[in-house]
């Protein structure tokens, strides 16, 4: 009997070689006969080994000619050789089953000629039961042996207390509580590995990489942890938050995990700040992220390198986060019925969401979880329609404490006192940085006549005709003006899928309502991210002269990249860096005072002539209070 890494195997041997045979001797005869006894013996000789050639298998050594591995069967690749008329020439015959037939087996008893693979499913043979909560596998003690060396020794110890002729104790594995809870729900993959026929070719969901790590670091089965950790290299970098949320269920707070997996940790919470936003535009990155316990988000959140194209999507991440944890608290107090509508997606993130924010600590409560969360918002640059949607009275999403950080830290930048006016309030305020900007490489940074915006474009279906998105504003004299974006073009007529940029106004209260900026010659510019080492980046540019005033708000190109155009433009991790600026010459008319009335348009280079955005606003001074809702 010969086993496997994972699974045994019986093997036919061949006949065995029999020895050569050598006659004594022969008298001293004469030359004549010595040659004529000589040629006698080899003709002899050459039929002897005729005979052992077709009685025997092959010489060389390794597997026995007759059988050869397959899925963990044996499996019967050829017939020993035939004498004419299909009769053995030792006369041997098998009388289990028709000759011929096919031996293989796939894991349950077949006909008398059968190999049979040993499953974990099925229990056949079992002689070494494992339990894991209410679940009892009926499992086999020499394969388990062999693949970890947790079961080996346990599996001594029981051997050497019924040698000792100590008290007969039940024989298997608990292992309920050496693993993790939330590595129960992997144990039956480990078990596909152990079992595997061809453990080199074992696929593991990514979803269950580093549980199974997990399991195999604890019962020490040495293939499943080498196949994981290649597994986890390979794809480290599209799944690292998927990573980061199954490290995050098996660990308990305190406690050291070992090396490998607090590197894999501190790896995963790096890569998700240096590439936050394209995992939020994949679905199940996403619900991967909005499953890790608050902590460990805040501590993602709290750092400068975040890779978003502006607060406001670290604003809608948080607001959705603690909407998911809501969702999963009132879908546990239902019973797991669908409360509020959630769909079977969202209740299962929810409640996980809420497992992981309970395993932090019993005196962390939920609003204290929400704190912790809104604080590592940066309130100073969030745009205006989110500021507003944050303090409605109808979201009720802040507590008071920190809608009184949010609004100290937004009047603190916007207010010319400086942050000592502030200071009764909060004495540890301290002005908060932005995100670091997205440019390309070699791209100076912006002046203070220039405006940039950047946004993430995964794929074409992302937004739909007439969506816009906006910078923040950016005060140049007494003009204020912001970047506005189509992604997916206008409902004006210009080809589905262009690029619509404008630069646009913004009217503020302190404004005379008749009031304008004429003349004014501005440039929009798309930046192209270089694609080679020794490329330099580049940019698409086009400029106009324009009157902005309350019923011309904006100006620009419907089409200013064709459709498809824009994949040309995307950064490696999906963003687009668009540059709005105003010429150096027409600085003085940037404040009230010095703007003279009238307008023009200049058709900019190549004939190509400017437009106003799909809708034309006329303005007038605010009367009524923020808005309720987002801008």
């Amino acid at each position: 009997q010969g086993l496997s890494s994972a699974r045994s195997v019986c093997i036919v041997a061949g006949p065995p070689r029999l020895p050569r045979c050598r006659a004594p001797p022969p008298p001293a005869r004469s030359p004549r006969t010595c040659r004529g006894m000589m040629d006698q013996l080899e003709q002899s000789d050459d039929e002897e080994q005729d005979f052992l050639d077709i009685a025997t298998s092959r010489s060389s050594p390794g597997p026995p000619p007759f059988v050869a591995m397959n899925g963990g069967a044996a499996v019967r690749t050829s017939q020993a050789p035939m004498a004419p008329g299909g009769v053995s020439p030792l006369g041997l015959h098998f009388s289990g089953g028709t000759a011929g037939a096919s031996s293989t087996s796939s894991g349950s008893a077949g006909g008398g000629a059968g190999m049979m693979m040993l499953s974990w499913r099925d229990g056949r043979f079992s002689d070494w039961p494992v339990q894991v909560e209410d679940k009892t596998y009926s499992l086999h003690a020499f394969i388990l042996a062999r693949a970890s060396t947790f079961f080996e020794k346990h599996m001594d110890m029981a051997t050497r207390k019924e040698a000792e002729g100590g008290p007969l104790s039940k024989r298997g594995s608990d292992l309920t509580e050496v693993l993790p809870h939330s590595c129960h729900s992997a144990f039956e993959d480990a078990l596909d590995f152990i079992y595997s026929a061809n453990q080199a070719g074992f696929e593991a969901q990514a979803s269950k990489a580093l549980l199974l790590l997990k399991i195999a670091d604890i019962l020490q089965i040495e293939g499943l942890f080498c196949a994981m950790g290649r597994r986890i290299e390979a794809s480290f970098a599209e799944m690292a938050p998927l990573l980061l949320e199954q490290y995050c269920r098996f660990h308990i707070p305190g406690t050291d995990d070992g090396a490998a997996l607090r590197q894999i940790r501190d790896g995963a919470v790096d890569l998700i700040v240096r590439k936050f936003q394209p995992f939020l535009a994949n679905p199940e990155m996403r619900t991967a992220l909005l499953r890790l316990p608050a902590q460990v988000l805040a501590e993602v959140l709290e750092e400068e390198n975040l890779l978003v194209d502006s607060e406001d999507a670290v604003y809608d991440f948080v607001a959705g986060r603690l909407q998911v944890a809501r969702e999963g608290d009132a879908g546990a107090s239902a019973s797991c019925s669908m409360a509020g509508g959630l769909g079977s997606d969202a209740a299962s993130a929810g409640g996980q969401a809420l497992a992981a924010d309970k395993a932090e600590g019993s005196e962390c409560t939920d609003d204290d979880r929400a704190d912790l969360l809104w604080h590592r918002v940066r309130w100073a640059h969030l745009s205006a329609g989110k500021f507003a949607q944050a303090l409605a009275p109808g979201y009720r999403l802040l507590s008071p404490e920190v809608a009184l950080h949010a609004l100290t830290e937004r009047a603190a930048r916007l207010d010319l006192g400086g942050v000592e006016a502030f200071a009764p309030l909060r004495p540890q305020l301290a002005p908060t940085p932005s995100r670091r900007p997205i440019l390309p490489p070699g791209v100076p940074a912006p002046t203070s006549t220039e405006i940039d915006f950047c946004f993430h474009f995964s794929r074409a279906e992302q937004y739909n005709c007439g969506d816009a998105l906006r910078s923040q504003p950016k005060r140049i004299g007494d003009v204020v003006l912001r970047v506005l974006v189509f992604p997916a073009g206008t409902d004006t007529g210009v080809a589905r899928g262009s690029l619509s940029v404008f630069l646009e106004a913004v009217p503020q209260a302190h404004w005379p309502r008749d009031w304008e900026f004429a003349n004014i010659r501005y440039a929009i510019s798309c930046i192209r991210w270089p694609t080679g080492s020794g490329e330099t980046w580049a940019a698409k540019r086009k400029s106009d002269l324009w009157t902005f005033k309350a019923n011309r708000l904006d100006r620009g190109w419907h089409d200013f990249l064709a459709p498809g155009e824009i994949h040309r433009y995307l950064g490696p991790d999906g963003f687009v860096c668009l540059r709005g600026q105003l010429e150096p010459e027409c600085l003085a008319r940037t404040f009230l005072l010095s703007s003279q009335a009238g307008s023009g348009s200049y058709p900019g280079p190549n004939g190509e002539a400017a437009a106003s955005s799909a809708s034309r606003r006329s303005w007038a001074p605010r009367t009524s209070g923020l808005p309720a809702g987002p801008e």
